[in-house]
């Protein structure tokens, strides 16, 4: 299952070469299927003890998650829905 979400989220077309505009809406829906594929992988690992690979797949899963709620904030950003600068939220680590 994770592997065919990951290349459904690979069949999402590319922006035009000329278009400098980014998709916020994209780029959330790409992280959200790598988080996806990442979740049930850190539980694979976790099952057998292979707690190294666990903590790394689970670090994936978390820092796609981050990029989902960045896209998803641009999104309504873009909208109109929100306010403010996507590159203010979150707070930079």
């Amino acid at each position: 299952m994770a592997k065919r979400l990951e290349r459904t989220a690979m069949q999402v077309p590319e922006p035009e070469p000329d278009e400098d505009e980014e998709s916020p809406g994209r780029d959330a829906s790409f992280a959200a299927v790598i988080a996806a594929s990442f979740a049930p992988a850190a539980q694979l690992h976790a099952e057998p003890g292979d707690v190294p690979g666990a903590r790394e797949t689970l670090g994936g899963a978390e820092e796609a998650m981050v990029d989902v709620l960045r896209g998803m904030h641009a999104l309504r950003v873009a909208i109109g829905d929100a306010r403010g600068n996507i590159e203010e939220w979150p707070a930079p680590r």
